[in-house]
């Protein structure tokens, strides 16, 4: 029996390890494999799922892409794992993107409101294509996520700080900073809309 069928055989015995190897489509924090995986697994907990990622890891499978984090690990399969997945379960999953610096997807994947503004403002550049206040972020992101004006301004800093986001200007009547996705941010909306 080769290895890639060995790993794939593996991964069918266990409903639990089952439903998380065919979860993990692309990066995900253990939270997010856990809520996916329940789909197929009903009575996972996350403590499975930090179990059964430390098993992935010691196959080969998985990696935490950022391994130095205590919190928030974000996990994706594995040359060998993405064979193994194919084999056993007949999933295709995409390699990872070379042009994502994985260590800031994390970042803000971390981060409920960062990932919100982030993708909040992306989504508003579609639609207007102008740059955009964080007022105008805010509003745009209260209808399906309560928030305050001062955590998203927080988050702003923190996305423009970490150049996801840049300030390109002021309003007129206000002088309110206008911001827009950079290219960097760009690669990263991209991931988390896949």
């Amino acid at each position: 029996m080769s290895l890639s069928n060995e790993d794939s055989q593996w991964l069918k015995r266990g409903k639990q390890r089952a439903a998380v190897a065919q979860a993990l489509r692309k990066p995900m924090t253990a939270s997010e494999i856990c809520a996916a995986a329940r789909e197929l697994a009903p009575r996972l907990q996350l403590r499975d799922v930090w179990f059964l990622m430390r098993q992935l890891s010691e196959r080969g499978l998985a990696v935490p892409l950022n391994e130095r984090s205590n919190n928030g690990r974000l996990y994706a399969l594995t040359d060998k794992g993405r064979t193994a997945v194919a084999l056993a379960f007949n999933v295709s999953i995409p390699e990872l993107a070379a042009t994502v610096d994985w260590r800031l997807y994390s970042w803000v994947a971390r981060s409920r409101i960062r990932q919100r503004v982030l993708l909040g403002l992306a989504r508003l550049e579609n639609l207007s294509q102008e740059p955009q206040t964080a007022t105008n972020i805010r509003k745009f992101i209260l209808s399906s996520y309560p928030v305050g004006l001062n955590p998203v301004l927080q988050a702003v800093r923190e996305l423009a700080v970490k150049e996801l986001i840049t300030c390109v200007g002021v309003t007129r009547v206000r002088a309110c900073k206008l911001f827009r996705v950079s290219p960097l941010g760009h690669a990263v909306v991209h991931e988390f809309q896949r």
